[in-house]
This record gives structure tokens, C-alpha cells and sequence, in this order.
């Protein structure tokens, strides 16, 4: 990673977003959703490790992440895209938490990210680290804030009292630190991976 590489001078040439702008954020808002959604249905096969959805989703959707962020060089484009990705997930029937959660972490991803003019990889990458754990503190927040009550809305939601149980268990454990940790190693991975993946790409645009 280099803090030197920065993509002013593709930003310079771009003053508020355009139509177009906005049609790619919500594409590729969907196509990182659909990532993180991939891997939750995988991941959620197995209560025990649902909540490392986000450390191993994020290391394909960093992917995803850069490009947007790469090739809409402009201020809010992240966050929108968050308010978008956020949209998506009530719409599927994500707990009310996890949607805000991935509001707030396009917004804080955003003023991570900086002036489009100053961005450099190691800004990007944090960035998309900090989107990642906003997004899993999203979804385990009711859990901080409901307790044991969590199970019981699991079961309303169509899921088992165990399995239900067994997240509660989880994130009030020592476990809870342990997938916290592994959502931030997974962002910061994910986010390197995706600058590398696009790194010859990205050349042509200054970086």
C-alpha cells in the first residue's frame, strides 16, 4: 500500500455527480449486497458461524467497493451508495438495524474516504474496513441493545429457538470480540485485494 497514489486528477475533471453517476452507484451497490448475500446464506447454514458473514464476505465485495470508489471519484458517491445497499436490505427483510448499519458505514466510508482529490489507497482501504464493521455492528446491535430477546424474534422471523439462541450466544460471548476483530481484518484485506485486482486498471486513471 502507498499513501502517494491518489486519483485527483481524474476527480478534478468531475464536478457532481451525474445520471449516469447514480446508475452505477446503484448497480454496483446491488452487486455488493448481492455478495454479502451470497455468503450469509452459506455462512448461515450454521448458526455458529453467521456472524463471520462480513469478515469473508468483505474479502470478495472489496472488489466490488473499489471499483465504485475508483470509478466515481466524487463526494457522497460512497455514501449514497450505502443509503442504496441500505434501501436493498429492508426491502429483503433485514432486521431495521442492519439496514442503518450499512447507511451509517457508507456515510463514515465517505468521510473516511476524503476529498476524491487527496483519496489514496490506504484512505480507500480503511474506508471500505470501516463500511464492513459498521455493516456487522449493524446487525449485532439488537442483540446488544434485546439481550435474550433476540432469540425470541428470531423465532418470529421463521427461524428456531436454538438458532436463535445459539447468535445470542455468540455475540455475548468472547466469540462476539472474535468476529469483531475478524470483520476488520476481513475489510482491510478485502479492500487491498480489490486495489490490487484493479491496480493496471486503476493506472489509467493516475493511480
Amino acid at each position: 500500500m502507498t499513501s502517494k497514489a491518489t486519483i485527483g486528477s481524474a476527480a478534478k475533471e468531475r464536478d457532481g455527480l451525474s445520471p449516469k453517476d447514480f446508475v452505477f452507484i446503484a448497480v454496483f451497490g446491488i452487486l455488493l449486497f448481492l455478495v454479502f448475500m451470497v455468503f450469509s446464506i452459506i455462512f448461515s447454514a450454521n448458526a455458529n458461524l453467521c456472524w463471520f458473514t462480513h469478515a469473508v464476505g468483505a474479502l470478495f465485495a472489496g472488489t466490488v467497493f473499489m471499483y465504485l470508489a475508483y470509478r466515481v471519484p466524487k463526494r457522497g458517491a460512497i455514501a449514497i451508495m450505502g443509503i442504496i445497499v441500505g434501501a436493498v436490505g429492508l426491502l429483503m427483510g433485514m432486521f431495521w438495524s442492519g439496514p442503518v448499519g450499512i447507511v451509517v458505514g457508507g456515510i463514515v466510508a465517505d468521510l473516511i474516504a476524503g476529498d476524491p482529490q487527496k483519496r489514496t489507497k490506504t484512505k480507500l482501504i480503511c474506508a471500505f474496513a470501516a463500511f464492513t464493521f459498521c455493516f456487522w455492528l449493524g446487525q449485532i446491535s439488537l442483540i446488544l441493545m434485546m439481550g435474550e430477546a433476540y432469540a425470541e424474534m428470531c423465532v418470529q422471523a421463521g427461524m428456531t429457538l436454538e438458532y436463535g439462541q445459539t447468535l445470542v450466544n455468540s455475540i455475548l460471548s468472547p466469540m462476539g470480540v472474535v468476529t469483531g476483530a475478524a470483520t476488520i481484518a476481513g475489510g482491510l484485506v478485502g479492500g487491498f485485494i480489490g486495489t490490487k485486482v484493479f491496480s493496471k486498471h486503476f493506472a489509467k486513471l493516475g493511480m
